[in-house]
């Protein structure tokens, strides 16, 4: 089997913490590994082979980062513009062997029930082979409104769900048949191809265009930019898994989050008696349940509750908790202010 990581997006919901050249999947939020070493480590064992699809900008950290690992067989996918999943799929899926199972992950999930995990792929991989296109269902801790819900019968699907308001969020959680949409995914490569190239064959045909054309070197499939331009951006639920008939679900109940917060980061991060997380330099009086991510530098919170804290060496943010994710609302106004603030970190 081989296991599939998609490595790209920008990660602007954990400004000023990731940037867009230095993303959360490659920061050290929950140990000494990044997201994504962690997704290889935790992957490596379970499939023979691993591919990453990532963007020029981003490989320089990906191809580092796996080195640290000590390991020096992975290959990459290099795409020149990013067209969302669908695309990203299909093409390292062209460069497998029709027959090949493929396990299909993002690079930014933090999991810690590995077993359960490894016995998921051990169930999805037997649906694979039977030429089912097999997605996971995690089981839902909370009325989340930031994913995506799978309506299900046991292994049946029964619908895709967009990502709900509070009062249908609470609905899902509470009827036991609906589950966070996991963005994994696995199916043997033929069946994938021709489920695409059937619902979606205008993605089909210009991604085929598109690895007709690759370069390759060493491990490395290059896509050349004026094609990877024509492949017309979808994500693999929309142009797929919607749409086709041959779909399974596994069930996951683990501890899973795609940290796609720093609330998420919070919930699973260790805090002392009075609810704070913080950096060891960090100190507070009559304050409880906050969030503070500050490097060396020292903090100090003065009875003041439920906050997040994140400052680096160039920026700060501060907000209530539950509220951080607006951090996104206001990246246009942060890039007016302080032209690429939001790519790189300043020296």
């Amino acid at each position: 089997m081989t296991n599939i990581i998609l490595c790209g997006g920008s990660g602007v919901r954990l400004w000023p913490l990731s940037r867009e050249q230095q993303p959360k999947q490659f920061c050290r939020l929950t140990g000494e590994h990044s997201l994504f070493q962690d997704t290889v480590l935790r992957n490596k064992n379970l499939c023979s082979k691993i591919i990453v699809v990532t963007n020029e900008q981003q490989y320089p950290l990906a191809q580092t980062q796996t080195k640290e690992l000590g390991f020096t067989d992975i290959e990459f996918v290099l795409e020149p513009a990013g067209r969302n999943t669908a695309p990203a799929i299909t093409i390292a899926c062209m460069a497998q062997y029709h027959n090949d199972i493929v396990f299909v992950t993002p690079s930014d999930h933090h999991i810690r029930d590995e077993r359960q995990y490894a016995a998921a792929l051990e169930r999805a991989e037997t649906l694979a082979k039977n030429d089912f296109l097999v997605t996971f269902g995690i089981k839902p801790a909370s009325p989340e409104t930031g994913f995506g819900y799978i309506e299900a019968d046991g292994e049946n699907v029964v619908s895709f769900r967009e990502k709900p308001n509070a009062e249908t969020a609470r609905k899902y959680t509470a009827s036991g048949k609906h589950y966070w949409n996991s963005g994994m995914f696995v199916f043997r490569v033929k069946t994938y191809l021709e489920e695409i190239k059937h619902y979606s064959n205008d993605i089909f045909s210009a991604s085929q265009e598109a690895f007709e054309h690759r370069e390759c070197s060493s491990g490395i499939i290059k896509i050349k930019k004026s094609f990877m331009e024509k492949i017309p951006a979808d994500s693999i639920d929309y142009a797929v898994m919607e749409k086709s008939s041959k779909i399974k679900m596994v069930a996951l109940d683990i501890s899973w989050s795609d940290l796609g917060s720093f609330e998420a980061l919070y919930e699973v991060s260790y805090s002392d008696i009075n609810g704070n997380v913080s950096s060891p330099k960090t100190v507070f009086a009559g304050s409880k349940n906050n969030f503070i991510l500050a490097g060396n530098r020292p903090v100090a919170l003065i009875d003041v509750d439920d906050l997040v804290v994140v400052d680096t060496n160039d920026a700060l943010l501060i907000s209530k908790r539950g509220s951080s994710q607006k951090v996104k609302e206001l990246i246009s106004d942060l890039e007016k202010k302080s032209p690429g603030i939001t790519k790189n970190y300043a020296d």
